[in-house]
């Protein structure tokens, strides 16, 4: 374990309830679920989860309270694996907290609920912790932090990934640039295109179509103009994969990498699983085909199963996974 690659977590960490319910809420409404647990949960603790479970050394940067829910997101994560050393404890402050509905077909409603101002600034964090670190994963979360902790990276010359997700327009734009890995979510694209650029379904009207693929990799490309240090461009599309632009290939080469098909559970943190495989299998060297399959097959196996960041699967499931899909996809 102690060779095992270290990678930095930055963002939000949430005490969750999460209930099970036979249907999203349309109205108001009494809603009894079928069942209900809590946790500690977010984009980046469950990309560090990950990490942790495929072999790596995750540690989580980010605040709690003193309160007892910050206390149980301590314990919580620690158990999970995570480095909480990072973590910094807020005086006079509530951790922030989340209720999630995930229905039959495995659709989830989030509602979070942070403090105004509790992720302002940088206070507490530890900059120099990027030291020896294989790869930083930061979601946009805490932006302040996130900032500082991908420029101190940058000058270490450590790689950096963003999980952009949908977030106000200024924050994106002020943590694109220090991203060497740049995968956001179809919404953020879409954010960021604008409502008439061309990060939509595309000329063919079919998803997972070329057009459609053509029609994320020009947004992509767009976005790149004004990334000169990005090195891979990415959006996530859930159960069609992703659309990849290696900025390093010959041709800045674009790929359509379908997701595998699973009976779906659960899909809430299946984009957290997906970024901290892709940050594992960055931190292992993988090329970038096999880093897309290695998030893909993490992120498809936690859909399976219930309860958000406890279906994460361990790097023996997720090799299993593998093999089982290239063997099935040799005999077909």
């Amino acid at each position: 374990m102690a060779d095992a690659p270290r990678i930095l977590c930055i963002g939000a960490v949430f005490w969750e309830s999460l209930f099970q319910v036979d249907a999203l809420p349309a109205g108001g409404v009494k809603l009894v679920p079928r069942a209900g647990r809590q946790h500690a949960s977010g984009m980046a603790p469950a990309a560090a989860i990950t990490v942790a479970r495929l072999g790596g050394r995750a540690a989580l940067l980010s605040r709690v309270g003193d309160d007892p829910a910050g206390r149980s997101v301590e314990a919580d994560l620690r158990a999970a694996g995570v480095d909480m050393s990072g973590v910094e404890v807020r005086a006079g402050r509530a951790t922030p907290f989340s209720s999630v509905l995930v229905d039959a077909r495995g659709e989830r409603l989030v509602v979070p609920c942070v403090e105004p101002g509790f992720f302002d600034g940088t206070d507490g964090l530890v900059l120099d912790r990027v030291t020896g670190a294989a790869a930083v994963l930061a979601d946009m979360r805490w932006v302040d932090g996130a900032h500082a902790l991908l420029q101190r990276a940058r000058e270490f010359g450590v790689p950096t990934v963003l999980d952009a997700d949908v977030a106000p327009p200024d924050a994106l734009r002020r943590l694109m640039p220090l991203a060497d890995h740049l995968l956001l979510s179809e919404g953020a694209l879409r954010l960021m295109a604008g409502s008439g650029g061309s990060g939509g379904s595309g000329e063919s009207g079919e998803s997972g179509g070329s057009g459609e693929v053509g029609g994320y990799a020009q947004a992509l490309r767009q976005l790149a103009d004004d990334l000169p240090d990005a090195k891979v461009l990415g959006v996530t599309l859930g159960a069609r994969g992703a659309v990849l632009v290696d900025r390093e290939a010959p041709d800045e080469a674009v790929s359509h990498l379908p997701a595998f098909e699973v009976p779906v559970v659960d899909t809430l943190n299946a984009g957290d699983v997906w970024h901290g495989a892709y940050a594992w299998a960055l931190a292992r060297g993988l090329p970038l085909p096999e880093r897309a399959r290695w998030a893909h097959a993490a992120a498809a196996i936690k859909c399976s199963r219930p309860w958000g960041r406890h279906g994460i699967p361990v790097l023996d499931e997720v090799r299993a996974f593998l093999a089982d899909r290239a063997r099935t996809s040799l005999e077909a």
